[in-house]
């Protein structure tokens, strides 16, 4: 199955107080589109981080709103949607039940998340969304669906594994010989960070081992701004056909981040 994985757009961004929706819509139009046309993808990932902040404004929401129109209404195109750190969950999400039907899959709150099954012909793909979560929210999560053990998850690291455990055990034989792919927006262990990331926590506290994504078969993560592979070689992504390269530097320290095409 062919897709093209992204993240990290943070629409409405401020660099030096000056807004940076015009230049993105720019980009997402005349370069992201372009590649969409050319490699006619079977899905598209955004994995977190749509927006820069939880209260976005008006002409970054509707400049989402449009990309969502041309991916999903004009190109017919599933498009599988994750909050990050930036986003607030609950407003990302808003109308998702009834987008789903339409082929928009956004994921927000911890409590409503399930696996999106597409299939080509080798059969069935698991994509399965993990978005941004703080332990306290996973605790949340747990107690609200009857999990036991909650108090016990302190770590962003326990959490994530509680989240993966949760999604695996949603598919269909615990997805036995179907192909998995992970979205997560987490602070991979071992990948290099850049002046425009927010900070999670402090100390490494936040940072999350591969062994955590060995179940899957390909981990789309968002969160660090520059194309790279971990210890054992999950991606990194930016806004990219593949986790490859920056279309929008967002900070001084990725001016060195060269855009390249394999």
């Amino acid at each position: 199955m062919k897709f093209i994985h992204t993240a990290d757009w943070h629409l409405g961004k401020l660099l030096k107080e000056h807004s940076m929706t015009e230049d993105q819509a720019w980009l997402l139009e005349n370069r992201f589109l372009p590649i969409v046309d050319e490699e006619k993808p079977d899905v598209i990932l955004l994995a977190g981080d749509v927006y820069d902040r939880s209260f976005p404004p008006e002409d970054a929401v509707e400049l989402f709103d449009r990309m969502t129109e041309e991916i999903v209404g004009k190109r017919g195109i599933p498009f599988i949607v994750i909050s990050g750190n930036h986003d607030s969950a609950e407003r990302l999400a808003v109308a998702s039940r009834l987008l789903r039907s339409q082929g928009l899959y956004i994921f927000g709150p911890l409590d409503r998340l399930s696996p999106v099954i597409l299939k080509d012909e080798w059969g069935p793909v698991a994509f399965l969304p993990m978005p941004y979560s703080e332990p306290a929210r996973v605790r949340v999560m747990m107690n609200k669906l009857g999990m036991e053990e909650a108090e016990k998850v302190k770590t962003y690291e326990e959490a994530e594994k509680i989240l993966s455990s949760r999604m695996l055990s949603l598919l269909p034989d615990e997805g036995e010989g179907m192909r998995k792919i992970a979205l997560a927006h987490v602070y991979a262990a071992g990948g290099m960070s850049s002046e425009s990331e927010r900070p999670i926590s402090i100390g490494g506290y936040d940072q999350i081992p591969d062994e955590v994504f060995a179940p899957y078969d390909y981990t789309a993560l968002g969160h660090l701004h520059r194309p790279q592979k971990t210890k054992e070689g999950f991606r990194e992504d930016p806004v990219q056909r593949k986790p490859h390269a920056l279309l929008l530097r967002r900070s001084a320290s990725e001016e060195g981040h060269h855009r390249r095409d394999d």
